[in-house]
């Protein structure tokens, strides 16, 4: 089953792009992950859509057996570099290379949104033990501060729609499938500081930005660029503060009869 093309094509692009430019969740965001899930040193968890590895190069120490999975490889290849001692393997959420109930929690990061929500619990339901838990985080842009906001305009002219957290259809699609409890939401603020490159590589490895050809991606760098030269939030600073919401959910294996 071939992962979205959008995905596909955009994070090959910008895998290093990502892994310079995005956050990683604030830490208090992960000790409530860790404490919801019931995590610790004898645990055994599934990350799904692991990226570059930000989120496993904070969970993977906190247990026994950590297993991260990434379907495309040029994230792959940033992940091995940031996180070389964690077991990487090439795949997909929604055919998962493990056998029945033997994994304790399943996380992922920025991902969920991208699966075939419905096909990736049925598997995420299949590898668990029975009352296993799923955590799933998702790094938001507080769009309340005018500069993000008018960056999110920008990234808006070239959006085709794809599968996106915000929408909610993937909180749709959970809810209409059996097998697991309704998610339980916690919400984190942080800030990340960064570069003036590296805020434009921020930018610029969301997916259907990196999957732009030639002239619109041109176009598309251009604009932010402009955004942060003139906007007076951002216009000569060394360093740039992006302020997110860190938005974790989790939620608990039931069975299908329940």
């Amino acid at each position: 089953m071939p992962i979205e093309p959008t995905a596909q094509v955009g994070f090959q692009r910008a895998a290093e792009r990502y892994e310079r430019g995005r956050p990683e969740a604030p830490p208090a965001a992960i000790e409530a992950l860790v404490l919801s899930l019931g995590i610790s040193g004898q645990s055994r968890v599934l990350e799904l859509g692991a990226g570059t590895g930000k989120l496993s190069r904070r969970l993977a120490p906190r247990t026994r057996q950590y297993v991260a999975l990434e379907p495309v490889a040029g994230m792959r290849e940033q992940f091995r570099r940031a996180v070389p001692d964690v077991s990487l393997v090439a795949g997909i959420a929604e055919m998962l290379p493990l056998r029945n109930a033997t994994v304790d929690a399943v996380v992922a990061a920025q991902a969920f949104h991208w699966f075939d929500v419905s096909r990736a619990m049925d598997e995420m339901h299949r590898v668990l033990r029975p009352n296993g838990t799923v955590g799933l985080l998702w790094n938001v842009r507080d769009e309340s501060v005018d500069w993000v906001r008018q960056a999110t305009e920008i990234l808006n002219r070239y959006d085709a729609r794809g599968p996106r957290y915000r929408s909610g259809m993937w909180r749709e699609a959970w809810n209409r499938t059996p097998g697991f409890t309704p998610l339980e939401k916690q919400s984190f603020s942080f800030v990340q500081r960064l570069g003036r490159d590296a805020a434009l590589d921020r930018f610029t490895s969301i997916s259907f930005i990196a999957s732009l050809e030639g002239a619109r991606y041109r176009e598309a760098h251009s604009s932010l660029r402009t955004l942060l030269d003139t906007h007076p939030q951002t216009a000569a600073r060394t360093e740039i503060t992006l302020p997110y919401q860190c938005e974790v959910y989790t939620a608990r294996r039931t069975d299908r009869r329940d």
